[in-house]
C-alpha cells in the first residue's frame, strides 16, 4: 500500500528482532508496456537493425492477437513478459530484421532473435550494443543471438558498408537520437 520512493520499514525475525527502512522503487519492466511520446529507439550495423523488445513492436501483428500471431513473436513475448531485469538499465535486445546487402546475404531467417553477446560480452542494453559494436579493436564482430545461432562479419567491411545500405533504403540515421552523444553526428556520410 505504499507510493513509488516511500519509505517502509521492516521487520526481519532472525534470532529476535530487526528493524530497517528500504526505500521502494517501482520495478521496471524488461519488456516495456507503453511508449507514449517517444521515438523508437534503434541501431544499424551493416543491415543488422537493432531494438529492444516492446509490447509496441508486438503489436504489429495486431492489437489482440499479438501474443498469439507468429510463434517466434510468442516465444519472445512469453519470455520477456516473464524476465526481470536483473541490473539497472538492462533491455531485451533483438536482431529485429536484417536489411538485404550482400554482407548480411544468408542471415535474413535471423531476424527477431534475442542478441546475448557481442564478441563474447552479454548485452546489457541498445547503448551497450552499440558501445561494444563500434569498439572497433577486432578485425571481426560477432553476434551471439538466441538458439546459439551466430552472425560474423568482417569488422571494417561491415562498417563501410553501413552507409551504402542505409542509403540504399533511405535511412538518414544509423541510430536513434536517443542512443547518440552530443558530438556524434550519426548520420549517413
Amino acid at each position: 500500500m505504499k507510493k513509488p520512493n516511500e519509505t517502509a520499514e521492516l521487520k526481519v525475525l532472525r534470532n529476535g528482532e530487526v528493524h530497517f527502512k528500504i526505500t521502494l522503487h517501482p520495478l521496471q519492466p524488461l519488456f516495456p508496456v507503453h511508449q507514449f511520446d517517444k521515438l523508437p529507439s534503434y541501431f544499424i550495423f551493416s543491415g543488422l537493425v537493432f531494438i529492444p523488445l516492446t509490447q509496441p513492436f508486438l503489436h504489429e501483428y495486431g492489437e489482440d492477437r499479438w501474443y498469439n500471431t507468429s510463434p517466434r513473436r510468442s516465444w519472445l513475448s512469453e519470455r520477456a513478459l516473464r524476465k526481470l531485469p536483473k541490473k539497472p538499465g538492462e533491455q531485451f535486445i533483438i536482431l529485429s530484421q536484417v536489411l538485404m546487402d550482400d554482407i548480411s546475404a544468408g542471415y535474413e531467417r535471423l531476424a527477431e532473435l534475442q542478441v546475448k553477446k557481442v564478441n563474447d560480452v552479454e548485452v546489457l542494453n541498445m547503448k551497450h550494443l552499440r558501445q561494444l559494436v563500434e569498439d572497433g579493436n577486432k578485425k571481426s564482430v560477432r553476434f551471439d543471438l538466441d538458439g546459439e545461432r551466430v552472425i560474423v562479419l568482417d569488422y571494417e567491411l561491415a562498417r563501410t558498408t553501413t552507409s551504402r545500405i542505409l542509403k540504399r533504403h533511405r535511412i538518414p540515421h544509423l541510430l536513434s537520437s536517443d542512443l547518440t552523444d552530443d558530438q556524434d553526428t550519426a548520420k549517413v556520410q
